[in-house]
């Protein structure tokens, strides 16, 4: 895992795989901004259980947590759909003893493609009656979608392409980065 020359951030490689910048730091910090007043307002004056799903949402968790105003608490789950590669594989779910009944319930999601994990994830948690139940996504890749869900906030949406940085890894490297980089297929080695 290397930038590609000594000071130069605008590619990124990962087992001989090149990424390039794609979503500034400072566009992720507006968009997690106006995501926070959004859920700030829609929420005023309630509690709000936020469920984090691990480990790619930490991140954005983190940053989008400390812009809301409410009273809330924080539970994580894991769901994860992708193994070392950018293929979806089997969905795992672990949800430990997380009691929803009748609390406002927001899914805090790095990004949703296929929808498969979060409609998974949602089904499960909303059959444990919660009042209300909402999903906020940082990415959105509404062209790669299966299963047609609505995900209330959404912070951007991208084309299909394959993206790290910013809590989302390839091969379990890459989430520190503060930028999101999206795979440079022209300058990439073919992934099978």
């Amino acid at each position: 895992m290397a930038y590609e020359e000594s000071g130069n951030k605008e590619f990124f490689i990962i087992h001989n795989v090149k990424f390039k910048k794609f979503i500034l730091k400072s566009r992720i910090d507006e968009e997690v901004r106006k995501l926070a007043e959004r859920i700030n307002n829609d929420y005023k004056g309630q509690k709000v259980l936020f469920i984090v799903v691990l480990k790619g949402s930490i991140f954005f968790a983190s940053d989008l947590l400390r812009n809301i105003d409410l009273d809330c608490e924080i539970e994580t789950v894991r769901a994860s759909s992708y193994r070392n590669e950018m293929l979806n594989s089997r969905l795992r779910l672990s949800i430990e003893n997380i009691e929803i009944f009748g609390k406002n319930v927001i899914i805090i999601e790095d990004i949703v493609d296929t929808g498969n994990t979060i409609s998974v994830l949602y089904n499960k948690l909303k059959s444990e009656n919660p009042k209300s139940i909402e999903v906020v996504a940082f990415l959105s890749k509404p062209d790669k979608r299966k299963v047609l869900m609505d995900v209330k906030y959404i912070g951007i949406e991208i084309p299909p392409a394959f993206v790290i940085g910013y809590g989302l890894d390839y091969a379990e490297q890459g989430r520190q980065l503060p930028d999101i980089y999206m795979l440079d297929e022209e300058r990439s080695n073919k992934i099978n």
